[in-house]
């Protein structure tokens, strides 16, 4: 209804108005498109929460980028696309996150972590700096920071692929060489007794 009512009456850019007067103009824009906003919410989520939280951000977004908006152009695709933009980026983000139960939380706040494993732990990061420059920060990024390989490729400024290469053979490097520098374990000896038998 608003985009037929544009067309007999257009609306004045939104970079010419005073921030009262884009405000005003939002929130009659977002008025007129709330119920099909959260109802599109609610059809990604699946949950009425978190559609509602979803369609909060989003309007939150649209607000802080009004001034750029291009009157001329229609609202409700440019407010769906951010709402749709919010949702991937929420995927993204609880994707990262997992729920535990309590014990699980409390036996990691417990360290049992012993001299050996930080002597382990040493040995890893001087193979770390051995490694060629790329290597080293595609491991680093990937597995010590926890950036996904999209992330660690946007900061290298490589494509995705590139960087799932060079952590893999980054990965193959350096198990190659801790295995090498590890000591094998002898094998504990049998009493005599027990060596016939098996």
């Amino acid at each position: 209804m608003a985009d037929i009512e544009r067309t007999l009456c257009p609306l004045p850019a939104a970079a010419e108005l005073t921030a009262a007067g884009r405000e005003a103009l939002f929130a009659n824009l977002v008025e007129d498109c709330l119920p099909a906003l959260r109802a599109y919410a609610r059809g990604l989520c699946g949950n009425p929460h978190l559609a509602d939280d979803c369609v909060q951000d989003a309007c939150i977004r649209a607000l802080s980028a009004f001034a750029s908006f291009d009157t001329a152009r229609p609202f409700r695709p440019w407010i769906f696309r951010i709402l749709r933009n919010e949702w991937l980026q929420r995927l993204r983000r609880d994707k990262r996150m997992t729920s535990m139960p309590h014990e699980d939380i409390r036996d990691l706040l417990i360290d049992t972590h012993t001299p050996e494993d930080a002597a382990g732990g040493a040995a890893l990061l001087a193979e770390i700096s051995r490694l060629p420059p790329d290597m080293a920060d595609a491991i680093s990024l990937v597995l010590g920071l926890g950036f996904s390989y999209e992330e660690a490729a946007a900061a290298c400024n490589v494509a995705p692929g590139t960087m799932k290469s060079r952590v893999s053979r980054a990965r193959a490097v350096l198990m190659e060489r801790l295995e090498v520098k590890a000591p094998v374990a002898p094998e504990p000896e049998l009493p005599p007794a027990r060596r016939r038998a098996a």
